[in-house]
């Protein structure tokens, strides 16, 4: 018996060790604020940094921060830009697949980051 709650007690010690580590792109809410772990800069950061550096990562954004998107003939795959949408808000985008998707949703990431700031509203514009 001593035996079982003994394993018992390391198993779950165990998986608590496993839960506690963070993944890329993991998102927590911190006073009504949304911050993502960032694994390059090991420590949460905020959404709007988070892209910057997943944007950097890919020598981008290439087209820079626009609403004009590049002439379809010239973007190669992985080329990206930060769509600034005509209120303001922002998203960042990445050629993918031969069109231009939400950076969010090429990297899997929390819905609550495909739905960011502009992300949401993005393709009705």
């Amino acid at each position: 018996m001593k035996s079982i709650l003994m394993t018992v007690a390391v198993s779950l010690s165990f998986s608590a060790v496993l839960q506690a580590a963070p993944h890329n792109g993991e998102v927590r809410e911190q006073a009504d604020t949304l911050e993502v772990w960032s694994e390059g800069r090991s420590s949460w950061v905020s959404a709007e940094l988070f892209f910057a550096d997943d944007l950097a990562s890919l020598n981008g954004p290439t087209y820079g921060v626009t609403h004009v998107y590049p002439p379809y003939e010239q973007v190669q795959e992985w080329q990206t830009l930060m769509d600034v949408l005509p209120d303001g808000r922002s998203c960042p985008m990445v050629f993918f697949h031969n069109r231009w998707r939400r950076l969010a949703d090429v990297r899997a990431l929390d819905v609550r980051l495909r739905n960011y700031d502009g992300c949401r509203d993005v393709f009705k514009y």
